[in-house]
Parts: C-alpha cells; sequence; structure tokens
C-alpha cells in the first residue's frame, strides 16, 4: 500500500514539475524551442500525475496499473471531473512519444496551452484538499 510519506513526496514532485510547465508556457516568446520545451516538460509532469494518482488509487483500494486505469480510479474517487479529456491527453503524450512531425508537435503544444494545463490544475487542488497535501 502506498503510504501518505510515498503520496506527499510524489505530490511535491508534481507540482515541481507543474509549475516549471506554467513557467514554459507563461514564457513571452514564440519558437520551436519554447514549444519543444513545453512538450518536454508536459511528458515529465503527465508522468509524475499518473504515477501520483496511481499511488492514491492503492491507496484507497483500488487497481491501478497504468495511465489509463490510474486515471479512471482517479475519476471513480472524485479528482478528475473528465474521464474523457484525459484519455485525450493520454493519447497526446503517447503521440509525443511515437509521431513527430511539425504538426503534431503545434497540434499537442496548443492542446496543453487550451485544456492540459486547466485540467492539471484542477486535480491537483482536488489532491490538496482530499489529502491535505501543500
Amino acid at each position: 500500500m502506498a503510504s501518505d510519506t510515498a503520496i506527499k513526496n510524489i505530490f511535491n514532485q508534481f507540482n515541481e514539475a507543474f509549475k516549471r510547465l506554467k513557467e514554459a508556457i507563461a514564457d513571452e516568446t514564440t519558437s520551436e524551442l519554447k514549444r519543444d520545451a513545453v512538450i518536454k516538460r508536459f511528458e515529465f509532469t503527465y508522468e509524475l500525475l499518473w504515477k501520483m494518482l496511481k499511488r492514491i488509487a492503492t491507496k484507497e483500494k483500488l487497481e491501478a496499473f497504468s495511465p489509463k486505469s490510474s486515471f479512471q480510479a482517479a475519476f471513480q474517487l472524485g479528482l478528475i471531473e473528465n474521464e474523457g479529456l484525459f484519455i485525450d491527453i493520454i493519447d497526446a503524450r503517447n503521440k509525443t512519444s511515437h509521431v513527430y512531425s511539425e504538426m503534431t508537435a503545434d497540434e499537442i503544444y496548443s492542446f496543453i496551452c487550451d485544456h492540459v494545463i486547466v485540467a492539471f490544475d484542477k486535480v491537483n487542488e482536488k489532491i490538496k484538499g482530499k489529502y491535505e497535501l501543500s
């Protein structure tokens, strides 16, 4: 079973990564380098999020072995409002690893800026409140 300390540690790591992702998006420059940095920071923030949700699911006695099952468990726990959006986030993450084109990178960048940041912020706030983390 995941300990509260393990959840707190990964929560802190996630928050640091999420902060860095938001900083990259807030940078006022417009370039391929910025786009690529945002996508890379999204990748490691995403990885920390699903692994944190996996630990929370385990603590709550739910099975979670993959990003999809971790997001489904988080939906069951009320930590995620829109399960479909998180399926789209999984797809975006998978595209960053397996397909690369300028058009795909631009689409993923826009998706991160328009949808992922808000979704990650909401789940972060729910976890913070439910598990009394800061």
